[in-house]
């Protein structure tokens, strides 16, 4: 097995998911097959899940003589990817005789500078993997990543829990002993608001693991949060391509490639 990517903007994305998967989860098997690299985890609570898909024609290089599961550690990943430098490519490869996962950070065609070589050991986790079934939901918002990033670091200040309220306009709420805060958000402030006619949504969701989410924004400039009544919430970040902040909403038929995240609502008592 042998992936590579070269792109800068692929690069960035791909650094940043191994960097924070930690945060999800200890360890990480990655299912690798001539069609596509993908990885799913669950907290240790089981109420966040996350997905990670990416085809092969994501990546400049992609050989895969037969399927392949690497089972790695997340904190060691995140160490490799901390010693990424500027304009490096990323290199992946994997000899089943050795049993070892190889990375090489290497500067990129026709520029000077240090290759670093990482071998990593692996796991055999027999991980179950779960059906994720396509959904509708009630709402859908589309947002810049950072200023759903700002507040959520905001409405942290003043409470644990995140509380959305969706009717004709968006209501973020946090509350908590050093008082509260509301951000109301209308259609025109974001990229874009969708909800069912006369339906009213009122959720409460764990700030803690929203905020291990947003820490994955450097992967697109957009965000993509998607709401139902007594459903987990789903926060994706496409990574087919890297939106500016003063482009129009994309109206293409969806990310191919995309990490996701699933976040189960707190249950009132």
């Amino acid at each position: 097995m042998k992936l590579v990517i070269t792109d800068p903007h692929k690069v960035s994305q791909f650094s940043s998911i191994l960097k924070n998967l930690k945060n999800f989860s200890i360890d990480i098997e990655f299912h690798v097959n001539q069609q596509r690299l993908y990885a799913q985890g669950m907290d240790s609570s089981h109420v966040c899940l996350f997905e990670l898909v990416l085809l092969c024609d994501w990546f400049a290089e992609f050989v895969v003589d037969e399927p392949c599961v690497l089972g790695v550690n997340c904190e060691l990943l995140s160490r490799v990817l901390n010693c990424l430098g500027e304009n490096q490519n990323i290199e992946l490869n994997y000899d089943n005789v050795k049993d070892n996962l190889f990375i090489t950070l290497s500067p990129k065609e026709g520029e000077s500078g240090i290759v670093k070589e990482f071998k990593l050991p692996l796991m055999n986790l027999e991980v179950d993997l779960l059906e994720i079934p396509d959904t509708e939901y009630t709402a859908d918002i589309h947002m810049v990543s950072n200023q759903f990033t700002e507040l959520v670091n905001q409405l942290n200040i003043f409470g644990n829990e995140l509380k959305i309220k969706c009717e004709e306009d968006i209501r973020l709420t946090g509350s908590g002993e050093m008082g509260s805060m509301d951000a109301v958000i209308k259609e025109d402030d974001i990229l874009m608001y969708a909800i069912e006619e006369d339906t009213e949504l009122d959720l409460n969701f764990s700030m803690s693991y929203i905020n291990m989410m947003v820490a994955f924004g450097k992967i697109n400039k957009k965000v993509q949060i998607h709401i139902s009544d007594a459903m987990p919430m789903k926060i994706q970040y496409g990574m087919d391509s890297f939106m500016d902040e003063d482009d129009e909403e994309d109206e293409d038929e969806g990310d191919k490639n995309y990490i996701r995240f699933f976040l189960a609502p707190k249950i009132e008592d």
